[in-house]
């Protein structure tokens, strides 16, 4: 059942979007950290290389560019300011320079998965009997 559909039935489930940042490798636990502040519940970090050639890296002078690429589940509320905060510390940072941008999701499947991931908080209130 797509987001929307749900949010009709249940107007307390916020839609989410995947953020992905993809950063410096030596910087991934900072900016883990950073988006962490944003009731970012799960994140995964995936290390990869840069995309220009070795040849081409040595010729200017540049050591081979280790990346790290960050995958989070963030609730829509809350791009616009992660974003800014990101935007913000990429230009700051010393050596903290990065790409982000989110990616909308149509649909999660199962109830459990998407309280996990949007960190929403689920009380059961226990029945009490005077027997």
């Amino acid at each position: 059942m797509a987001n929307k559909e749900i949010s009709k039935v249940n107007p307390s489930i916020k839609k989410l979007k995947l953020l992905v940042t993809i950063v410096d490798r030596s910087k991934a636990l900072f900016y883990t950290d950073l988006i962490e502040q944003f009731e970012v519940n799960m994140q995964t970090v995936v290390y990869g290389k840069g995309t220009a050639a070795s040849e081409m890296l040595s010729y200017l002078g540049l050591a081979e560019i280790e990346k790290a690429v960050i995958l989070s589940f963030v609730k829509e509320e809350n791009v616009k300011e992660v974003l800014e905060t990101l935007s913000e510390k990429f230009q700051k940072v010393k050596n903290g320079k990065g790409i982000a941008y989110t990616i909308p999701l149509k649909s999660i499947i199962g109830v459990s998965i998407y309280q996990f991931l949007a960190n929403s908080k689920v009380f059961k209130k226990e029945e009490q009997s005077n027997e």
